[in-house]
C-alpha cells in the first residue's frame, strides 16, 4: 500500500459507520456481531429498550418478540438465508413514528469473512418512494373511475340521444343538425379522454401499408365533403391501432379547422387532405387556413384549442402516439397554404 492511500480497514470502518442505512452483521445463530452508527442512532431516536447498538443480542429473537406477523416473516427470511435456502431476502414494511408515517425495506444477504459465514442485514428508509408509488396508484384508481364514467355512465345516454335525434331528422328545421354535431363532438371528446386515460402504449409494431391505414382512418371520421389523397405503394413500421388513431385525430383537426361553418358536403369549400411518404417518415397536409407560426408549439399541449367546442386533446394524443413510437412530429406550412404535420424518425420500407 502506498503512503498516500488510507488504511483499507479504517476506510471500510468509516464507510460502514457513515452509511445512512441501518446495517447489522449477524452470525449463523442470529446474534448481532456489529452495527453501524445509523443503526445505533435509530435505536436511540425510537426508544429502544435494550442497548442501542444491539451487539450481542439475538436478532431472530428480537424479530419474533410479540405477536407480530411482519417480525415473524423477517425472522423466517433471515433464517432461510442463514440455512442456505436462498442467497438473499427482502421485505418492505411500515415503521411509523408518532408524528410521521414511514416505510422501510429490509434486505438480507449472506457473505463470508475470514472463512466464517455471516449475514448482512440492511434497513433502508423508502418513505419517499412508497408515497410516490401510493400517489400513482391512487391516481390510477381515479383514472379508472373516470374512464368508467366516460365509457358507461356518459356514453349510454349519449347513444340514446343520438338515436332519438336521428328519429327527429325528418322534422329538421336546422336545429336537429346542430344538435347532432354537438352530440358527435361529445362522442369524440369521450374517445379522446379515454385514450389519454388509458395511455398510448405501443403494443405490436408491424409493417403497414400507409395509404391503406390512412384510407381506413378516413372512413371512421365525418369528412364534411372533404377529400383524401393517400399513397398506394408505401409501407412503414407502426402499431396499427395507434397509427389509425393518429390519422383520425389529424383528419378531424383539419376538417374542423379547415372547413368553413355551414359547408357540409360543399365540395368547393370542403378541405382536401394529402398523405405523403418521405425517406424518414410521412406527412399529412391540408389546404385549409393553416396554423399561425406563434401557435405551432402550443397546438400539441393539453387543453390548447382555437375551437370553443374543442377538447384540446386531439393533437396532444397525436404527439403522445408519435412519442410512444419514438417518432418526432412538427407542424409547418403545407404546399397548398394549409397546415402540414410532419412525422419523422419512422421506419420506411423501400
Amino acid at each position: 500500500m502506498t503512503d498516500d492511500l488510507p488504511d483499507r480497514t479504517r476506510l471500510a470502518e468509516a464507510v460502514f459507520d457513515e452509511h445512512p442505512d441501518q446495517i447489522a452483521v449477524i452470525d449463523t445463530d442470529g446474534v448481532i456481531q456489529a452495527t453501524n452508527r445509523a443503526w445505533e442512532t435509530f435505536g436511540i431516536e425510537n426508544g429502544a429498550q435494550i442497548g442501542s447498538d444491539m451487539v450481542g443480542e439475538n436478532y431472530l429473537t428480537v424479530c419474533r418478540t410479540g405477536d407480530d406477523e411482519l417480525g415473524t416473516r423477517a425472522a423466517d427470511g433471515i433464517e432461510a438465508v442463514i440455512e442456505g435456502e436462498q442467497s438473499t431476502f427482502s421485505l418492505e414494511y411500515p415503521c411509523h413514528a408518532p408524528e410521521e408515517e414511514r416505510w422501510f425495506t429490509m434486505r438480507v444477504r449472506e457473505f463470508e469473512f475470514d472463512g466464517d459465514p455471516l449475514v448482512l442485514v440492511v434497513h433502508a428508509d423508502i418513505t419517499d418512494r412508497f408515497l410516490a408509488e401510493q400517489a400513482v396508484s391512487e391516481r390510477n384508481d381515479l383514472l379508472e373511475l373516470v374512464t368508467g364514467i366516460l365509457s358507461h355512465d356518459l356514453r349510454n345516454p349519449l347513444s340514446v340521444a343520438l338515436a332519438r335525434n336521428e328519429m327527429l331528422a325528418s322534422d329538421d328545421d336546422g336545429h336537429v343538425g346542430a344538435v347532432e354535431r354537438s352530440l358527435e363532438r361529445m362522442n369524440d371528446i369521450i374517445d379522446d379522454a379515454l385514450l389519454i386515460a388509458r395511455e398510448t402504449d405501443v403494443v405490436a409494431v408491424e409493417r403497414l401499408d400507409l395509404g391503406d391505414a390512412a384510407r381506413e382512418a378516413w372512413s371512421h371520421v365525418r369528412t364534411d365533403g372533404g377529400e383524401l389523397h393517400a399513397p398506394t405503394d408505401a409501407s412503414i413500421a407502426a402499431d396499427r391501432t395507434l397509427l389509425l388513431q393518429l390519422f383520425e385525430n389529424l383528419f378531424r383537426n383539419s376538417i374542423e379547422h379547415g372547413t368553413p361553418d355551414g359547408a357540409d358536403g360543399d365540395t368547393e369549400t370542403a378541405v382536401t387532405l394529402t398523405v405523403e411518404v418521405g425517406d424518414d417518415g410521412f406527412s399529412v397536409a391540408d389546404d385549409g387556413p393553416g396554423i399561425p407560426a406563434d401557435q405551432r408549439e402550443q397546438v400539441f399541449e393539453a387543453g390548447f384549442t382555437t375551437d370553443s367546442g374543442g377538447s384540446g386533446l386531439g393533437l396532444l394524443i397525436v404527439r403522445e402516439i408519435a412519442t410512444a413510437h419514438g417518432w418526432e412530429i412538427d407542424v409547418t406550412d403545407g404546399p397548398d397554404g394549409g397546415a402540414m404535420f410532419v412525422v419523422s424518425g419512422v421506419t420506411v420500407y423501400d
